[in-house]
């Protein structure tokens, strides 16, 4: 990696990755899907110490002290790595480096939304490795549950919102040359009525809440 290339991510912070709806949750069914497919992951790319898969993470409170993943060299806690990260314009930027990383030997793999940007065409497309297609809308976790459906809340049934938005693999992987291969990603059961109910358990008791004077 050349040193403008280094200098541009030093300065460049994460600190988004606790923003809101930026950040959904990778349900622990689809990571060990993945990781089935392409790990064992080594490192959590983008994550927090409530949120994180990986034994070793980047991001606030990482245990490696590192808070920012764009800081960092990701060769030097593994191979292999695995990130979910916050949308927006951090998607373009993660997706840059990953595929600097690439060049210094690290496999990662990014779960991001499906949208046909500068970033698909000017990145994903000529660097990627893997380019996989979700085959359903996955129904991210929000603080360690699933989101609830309104509609079905108001009619006294639990079920799961999926994603408002369709979901892509992206891989990038060492000594990789030209256009990615492409393929369809099998999207695993990621919710369980436990999580459902739990789900529940939390909402009612934020409706109480506001209920109180």
């Amino acid at each position: 990696m050349d040193r403008s290339t280094r200098d541009r991510f030093a300065a460049r912070t994460s600190s988004d990755l606790t923003a809101g709806n930026a950040c959904l949750e990778t349900p622990r069914p689809m990571f060990e899907a993945l990781e089935r497919r392409f790990g064992p992951f080594d490192l959590d790319l983008t994550a927090d110490a409530a949120r994180h898969h990986c034994r070793l993470w980047l991001g606030p409170d990482s245990p490696l002290g590192e808070p920012d993943a764009l800081a960092a060299f990701w060769p030097a806690y593994g191979r292999r790595g695995f990130s979910n990260p916050p949308y927006g314009p951090f998607v373009q930027e993660i997706l840059l480096w990953a595929q600097a990383m690439a060049g210094e030997g690290f496999e990662s793999t990014l779960l991001i939304p499906m949208r046909v940007t500068r970033s698909f065409r000017k990145i994903i497309l000529p660097g990627a490795a893997e380019l996989l297609f979700c085959d359903a809308r996955i129904p991210f976790f929000e603080n360690g549950v699933p989101r609830l459906n309104d509609t079905s809340w108001e009619k006294g049934e639990l079920r799961a919102d999926g994603a408002m938005f369709d979901s892509i693999v992206v891989r990038f992987a060492p000594g990789h040359v030209g256009q990615p291969r492409l393929g369809e990603f099998e999207v695993p059961s990621c919710v369980t009525p436990d999580d459902l109910e739990r789900a529940s358990c939390l909402r009612r008791e934020r409706e109480r809440a506001t209920l109180t004077p």
